[in-house]
């Protein structure tokens, strides 16, 4: 921002940042060698046939970040998959959290998440 973007009142143009470039992510994947005995994976929720993938991944004591972005547009049929996979989760003692609107965390046995509720803005002060 210049000096006469700060005299006439003018922003700058807010971008989110490609955190791409700071991770360094290759576009072919993670090479992983030797293999890793547990792994953090995503699932894109579009039917039923990913709720059991994701129950699959789990049962393999896998960490899913599911994103229910797919679905937002079906609030009932997806209401009703988060459902069982809130019941499987849970049969199996794993855990599940929202961290935004579009993805969930699901973790397995003996993986539980720390959750907070945020604080009514009244408190913030």
């Amino acid at each position: 921002m210049g000096i006469f973007d700060k005299i006439l009142g003018k922003e700058k143009d807010t971008e989110e940042p490609d955190l791409g470039q700071y991770l360094e992510i290759e576009a072919e994947g993670d090479v992983v060698n030797p293999p890793a005995d547990f792994y953090v994976k995503r699932v894109d929720l579009r039917n039923e046939g990913d709720a059991n993938l994701v129950m699959k991944e789990l049962t393999s004591k896998n960490i899913i970040i599911v994103n229910v972005l797919p679905l937002t547009k079906q609030p009932n049929r997806l209401k009703g998959i988060i459902g069982k996979l809130k019941v499987s989760a849970e049969k199996m003692n794993g855990d599940i959290a929202l961290l935004t609107n579009e993805l969930i965390l699901l973790t397995p046995s003996k993986v539980k998440i720390v959750k907070s509720k945020q604080k009514p803005a009244a408190e913030k002060l």
